[in-house]
């Protein structure tokens, strides 16, 4: 799938099974302190989602390095170095 292909999918979740299409783009995460950071994700964009906005690590998480810090609400995140 290339920047500005869409593939039409549908998946099992657990609200059921979910029809849907997926997209490349860019996504910013935001930062309070340091740098904020930018890369490409793949969407999961439907209508019958009722789910709510989340981050799902396959398309998305798995390039970059994170943390989180439950206790403080945080997280941590910066680029992939080679």
């Amino acid at each position: 799938m290339s920047n500005g292909s869409v593939l039409f999918t549908r998946g099992r979740t657990r609200l059921g099974l979910i029809e849907g299409r997926l997209c490349k783009g860019w996504l910013t995460l935001l930062a309070e302190e340091g740098e904020s950071l930018d890369l490409e994700a793949t969407f999961f964009l439907s209508p019958q989602w009722q789910g709510g906005n989340f981050l799902g690590y396959e398309g998305a998480l798995e390039r970059i390095r994170f943390a989180i810090d439950p206790r403080e609400n945080l997280f941590y995140f910066g680029g992939l170095t080679a």
